[in-house]
């Protein structure tokens, strides 16, 4: 089978990591194409990681600033056409064109109307899968693009098109189904996939003899990075450190204020390899459409405790098969995290090592569920046509 998955970048981020981990995984039995809508937002260092076996297809545009600064004029004159995705069209109807797929895999909004525009102009449109991976309702609020016109029209249009819809929280679904009844036979639930870290030697020197909080994710404010800074402030521990892992505006601002006991390690491709030696992990994070972040399963990959806020799929993810959780949740207003809260779960973790070895092996137990194996089967079920129901994660895991 030939596979082409559809992103819009590969940068750093849980849709962007998931297409590369999902390629590299499908690729152990079929063609796998990933094509990029935006080539020049792409990491070398995610772009590496990529099996060889899997080829990379990028969409290059000369003058792409000059042609964003022509769209946003468009857009505010309500004009519902632009240049870019033009171009993007035109480059996936050649590369559909070239490589005749079976299936298209697209991920995040842009990338899903994109591919469903090319189905309507098709002879022969591959089957079309996509998943949600918690954009779409920020579109329809106007805080992703607001210069994206008729948001809520076009992903009607994409539900309507799409073969399969995959949901990687149930709330995606509860959502969709409400909303958009009339596609309620495509849903299906999978959790992302990730494979069994194996072990490796950190690639940033950390002290001996400390007590390790660590936290991974992309560096925007919304993840909470100042809140962990400020709860591991209140600590007033010298016995132990933080280790902030990631690249972004939210990181340098901390940065500058040069916190103390506080590591900043920067962007690690391969995280597990930092994740694997913090006795404790965090994610206070303030992002009111949180889904199923990837920082939380490579978390429990490598069985640590979590302190985390109980927002999205994520007290889902922290709970065992034996209903035991792998940490500590935090409760969320929608807008804050209490700072007070997260220090007490960090300084309870710290002082009770028994409860700790516990969350630990709760960890390892909850991350069972995202074993990539079972990810690409239930993938592979939908890619088939006319193939019954995906084994899809459901609440009995």
């Amino acid at each position: 089978m030939k596979i082409l998955l559809l992103g819009e970048t590969l940068e750093a981020g849980g849709a962007e990591t998931f297409v590369i981990r999902l390629a590299n995984a499908l690729a152990e039995r079929h063609q796998v194409i990933v094509a990029v809508l935006h080539g020049h937002r792409i990491q070398p260092q995610l772009a590496a990681q990529l099996d060889e076996r899997v080829r990379l297809d990028r969409l290059r545009l000369p003058a792409e600033r000059w042609l964003w600064r022509a769209d946003r004029v468009l857009r505010r004159s309500r004009i519902d056409v632009a240049v870019i995705r033009l171009l993007q069209r035109r480059w996936l109807r050649r590369l559909l064109a070239r490589e005749q797929p079976d299936v298209v895999h697209s991920h995040l909004l842009k990338a899903d109307r994109l591919a469903a525009e090319a189905k309507s102009a098709a002879r022969r449109m591959p089957r079309h899968i996509i998943t949600l991976h918690g954009d779409y309702r920020p579109y329809l609020r106007g805080q992703a693009d607001p210069q994206m016109l008729h948001a809520e029209r076009w992903i009607e249009r994409v539900l309507n098109s799409a073969d399969a819809i995959v949901g990687v929280a149930r709330e995606h679904l509860e959502h969709l189904s409400t909303a958009h009844p009339e596609v309620g036979g495509k849903l299906h639930l999978i959790y992302n996939g990730y494979p069994a870290p194996t072990p490796a030697p950190a690639p940033v020197q950390l002290p001996a003899g400390k007590f390790l909080f660590g936290m991974v994710s992309r560096g925007v404010e919304q993840k909470g990075w100042a809140l962990a800074a400020e709860a591991f402030g209140l600590l007033g521990r010298s016995d132990v450190v933080l280790v902030l892992v990631g690249e972004g505006p939210a990181i340098e601002r901390l940065r500058r204020q040069e916190p103390p006991g506080v590591i900043f390690a920067g962007f690690a491709a391969r995280p597990t390899e930092l994740i694997a030696r913090f006795d404790v992990c965090l994610l206070p994070t303030l992002f009111p459409h949180e889904s199923l972040p990837t920082a939380i399963i490579e978390y429990l990959a490598c069985g640590k405790p979590v302190v985390a806020t109980n927002v999205g799929e994520i007290g889902a993810m922290l709970q065992s098969p034996d209903g035991s959780l792998a940490g500590r949740l935090l409760p969320f207003d929608g807008e804050t995290v209490s700072v007070a809260e997260l220090a007490s779960a960090m300084r309870f973790l710290m002082d009770h090592p028994v409860e700790r070895a516990a969350m630990s092996t709760a960890a390892r137990a909850a991350f069972k569920r995202f074993a990539m194996p079972e990810c690409t089967e239930a993938y592979e079920a939908l890619y088939r046509p006319r193939s019954p129901p995906s084994r899809s994660i459901s609440s009995t895991h």
